[in-house]
């Protein structure tokens, strides 16, 4: 990235924090979930669980997403995240995630990235890529399927891919295995970090009680003196142990478009049974962000928000 072009993203950066303490709140991150469609069926995915009540179409078609792309952009955002389902398995045509990538470039997002389970061939066109582990084989195979740990180490192996990062989602089915997964990230030369989220649910089942998540916080600040790589900011790992986040979510940050073309300016889980039990450690660090939190800021800007 040129010199000329980071100073622009500083000074696009400070101004929307300005606007936002004056009051004037728009958003700067655009999740869009582009499809439903998925090669798995993991033990507490929300898609799956509600595929009967899914609205069509289950993907939105490539003219629809760059048009969404070009209206969030005007209204503010500059960081554009692909999610699913599976992201990778998108199509339309002969257009695929590469496609969306490179429009989202063209529009002129100051970063485009996606998530994934990993079972496909990594996009190297993206900024940022967060694939998911959550735990060492036997673990993750058990939450994700079997024979997927394989595969996503083997797609890693074949990237040189500079910034990607694993997302650990820790459950009852899990929680055992914070510190071997952390370490595993660690050991694994093509994962530059993990950020630790608790499941939000549903299913109830898995979910952990406040004692659990006290023990995960007080085990990943440990590991943080380690200096090992997790990527949560300490101070966001301490309000994951503020479950009810409603009052304090500052969702405007992020919106959201869903492949019928639906819109969420905020949360689509605000105000929801799950908001109670929110296990995201994104909406965590939105909050120390807008809060001025130098350190978050640093952190999560190198990483997240300037292009590679």
């Amino acid at each position: 990235m040129s010199k000329l072009m980071s100073v622009r993203q500083i000074f696009y950066y400070g101004g929307w924090f300005l606007r936002a303490k004056l009051g004037k709140k728009r958003p700067l991150v655009n999740t869009m979930i582009i499809n439903y469609n998925c090669n798995l069926r993991c033990k507490h995915c929300s898609v799956a669980a509600n595929e009967d009540k899914l609205p069509s179409p289950h993907q939105i078609p490539y003219e629809d997403a760059v048009q969404e792309m070009k209206e969030h952009f005007e209204r503010g955002c500059r960081i554009l995240f692909f999610e699913g389902g599976e992201p990778t398995l998108w199509k339309d045509g002969e257009k695929g995630l590469r496609d969306l990538i490179r429009a989202g470039r063209e529009v002129g997002y100051f970063v485009v990235g996606y998530t994934t389970n990993g079972t496909n061939v990594i996009c190297e066109d993206s900024d940022v890529i967060s694939v998911s582990l959550d735990g060492p084989r036997e673990v993750h195979d058990h939450i994700r399927c079997e024979g997927v740990y394989d595969k996503l180490m083997t797609n890693l192996e074949s990237t040189t891919h500079p910034n990607i990062f694993a997302n650990m989602v820790v459950m009852r089915d899990n929680l055992d295995q914070v510190e071997a997964t952390v370490r595993l990230a660690a050991a694994n030369k093509h994962i530059r970090g993990i950020m630790l989220n608790f499941i939000t649910p549903p299913p109830q089942e898995l979910t952990l009680t406040l004692d659990e998540k006290k023990q995960v916080v007080e085990l990943a600040l440990r590991l943080k003196k380690e200096k090992l790589p997790i990527l949560n900011t300490t101070k966001a790992l301490r309000d994951m142990l503020k479950e009810d986040f409603l009052e304090l979510c500052p969702d405007w940050v992020s919106a959201f478009v869903l492949p019928d073309r639906s819109h969420y300016y905020g949360c689509p889980m605000r105000n929801t049974p799950a908001c109670k039990q929110c296990g995201f450690d994104a909406v965590r660090e939105y909050r120390l962000i807008t809060k001025g939190s130098v350190g978050t800021i640093m952190q999560m800007s190198r990483r997240f928000a300037m292009s590679k």
